[in-house]
């Protein structure tokens, strides 16, 4: 998870392949007089969609989804499992505004979401793909433009994203070279989503996340971020935290703890790129957490001074075990780690579970406790 704290871009001569995704946006705007059926069809997937809210019915809602788009599936699951512990019961509502354009077995419709968190009332419109399968139309991802270059797909919610678009392309794939010969992480493939209004991005995140978040990264997902940053480089650097955590997480098949995920993707956001320039205030740093607080913290629930204390603390203690023992020693963690079965939970669920995982292959791996090799006490 990034913090909102984006180097006008560089570019490295690569071919783009701009156009919209295969999410339905291909077709071109046309007149939808004569589809009383097809929008009688939206309306009962969205009452399907509210009907399994409120009977938080997981089964009923992944009905709703496209089973093809199986990143999708997995950030609506995590979405779902949020929702319906925060979000107040019955009151989840989507409404069908437009049809804004139709294909071949394609739509895209813009609707407005509503619902209640406690006293606070969440109300916002959106532009949502749908797709045709043999059993109904399919939710299939807000209608997104794309950027594709070999592994690397660059999704964004609105054209005036598209220089962001193409900063984050140039950045990811320096970043994924960078990471694949420091750390010989190879990937099938990094997707990211760029969204145009942070509560667009928090609805395609979870309902509960907090403000103070930016960007988002979780096992199987895409990374996501919340675009128009007015300093790019800052936004690069955020691409390049977002990416190391998915480095951890597919070279420890989830199991790192939260801790050394942040400490990691503190450390390579500031020092895999020289060229970003960005580097981390840590005359910010009133008190380093011991390594005892970082794993007892839940960086979700804490105040935005206090995730920074966090993230600082985090990253100092990485830093140590980078400049001490070097890339490799923190690569054979993570492959130690990945021995473990991935754990489907939510992070709050399992974070005990990883701190223990963690401090396992530690000692398997180095034959010593974790505290010595980072320059932390207990």
């Amino acid at each position: 998870m990034r913090s909102k704290v984006l180097w006008t871009g560089f570019c490295v001569g690569i071919a783009l392949l701009v156009g919209w995704c295969a999410q339905g946006a291909e077709a071109a705007e046309r007149s939808v007089s004569g589809m009383a059926k097809e929008i009688g069809e939206f309306r009962q997937l969205f009452a399907q969609k509210e009907q399994a809210l409120k009977e938080k019915n997981w089964h009923m809602y992944r009905a709703t989804l496209d089973e093809e788009n199986q990143t999708y599936l997995h950030e609506q699951k995590r979405w779902f499992q949020d929702a319906v512990r925060v979000i107040e019961p019955g009151s989840f509502r989507l409404q069908l505004l437009q049809v804004k354009a139709v294909g071949r077995g394609t739509a895209v419709v813009q609707v407005k979401q509503s619902y209640r968190m406690g006293k606070k009332a969440v109300s916002f419109n959106y532009p949502l793909s749908l797709k045709k399968r043999t059993d109904g139309w399919k939710d299939a991802d807000l209608a997104f433009s794309v950027l594709k270059h070999e592994r690397i797909s660059v999704y964004y919610s609105d054209p005036a994203l598209e220089r962001e678009a193409t900063l984050a392309m140039n950045t990811l794939q320096q970043a994924y070279e960078g990471l694949h010969r420091r750390m010989g992480w190879t990937t099938k493939g990094i997707e990211v989503k760029l969204y145009h209004r942070p509560e667009v991005f928090r609805q395609f995140v979870k309902p509960s996340l907090p403000e103070w978040a930016g960007g988002w990264h979780e096992a199987n997902q895409a990374i996501k971020f919340i675009g128009g940053w007015g300093e790019l480089r800052l936004l690069a650097a955020g691409l390049v935290h977002e990416l190391t955590h998915q480095m951890v997480s597919e070279l420890s098949n989830d199991n790192a703890a939260y801790w050394l995920q942040e400490g990691a993707a503190m450390y390579y956001e500031a020092h895999l790129l020289p060229r970003l320039m960005v580097g981390h205030e840590m005359n910010r740093l009133k008190r380093r957490m011991s390594l005892a607080e970082l794993e007892r913290a839940k960086l979700e629930k804490l105040p935005s001074d206090q995730a920074e204390q966090y993230y600082l603390s985090a990253y100092l203690a990485y830093k140590s075990l980078a400049e001490r023992w070097g890339d490799r020693a923190f690569g054979a963690v993570l492959r130690e780690l990945g021995k473990y079965p991935y754990l489907d939970l939510d992070s709050s669920e399992k974070q005990p579970t990883l701190n223990q995982r963690t401090r396992n292959a530690w000692m398997r791996v180095f034959g010593r406790s974790i505290e010595g090799m980072v320059g932390m006490s207990a």
